[in-house]
């Protein structure tokens, strides 16, 4: 039987597993898709160290239908309208849809 990875291993192996499976694509927030792509281990990194949030722009319907834990959902329709909203998380904001 397999071995299961060690606990502080899982959501980093959740996260890859679900942008691999829907090929979503990772930007810090007010970078744009013109921008750099932040890789998934960078994204995971960041999150650890306390200074990014994942924000899941999917619709509020999808986010419940399905999420990954600790992300935050703002649709991608309200992301101007919020902004302050999350400034004042005081992390990176890194987009996902997935």
């Amino acid at each position: 039987m397999p071995s299961m990875p060690p606990p502080a291993a899982r959501p980093a192996l959740l996260l890859a597993s679900a942008l691999a499976s829907v090929s979503c694509v990772l930007w810090p927030a007010g970078s744009g898709p013109g921008a750099a792509e932040v890789s998934v281990q960078d994204a995971l990194a960041r999150c650890d160290r306390g200074e990014a949030v994942l924000i899941d722009v999917r619709t509020p319907s999808a986010y419940a239908a399905g999420h990954i834990p600790g992300a935050v959902n703002v649709p991608a329709s309200e992301i101007e309208a919020r902004a302050a909203e999350i400034r004042r998380m005081g992390r990176m904001p890194i987009l996902y849809c997935g």
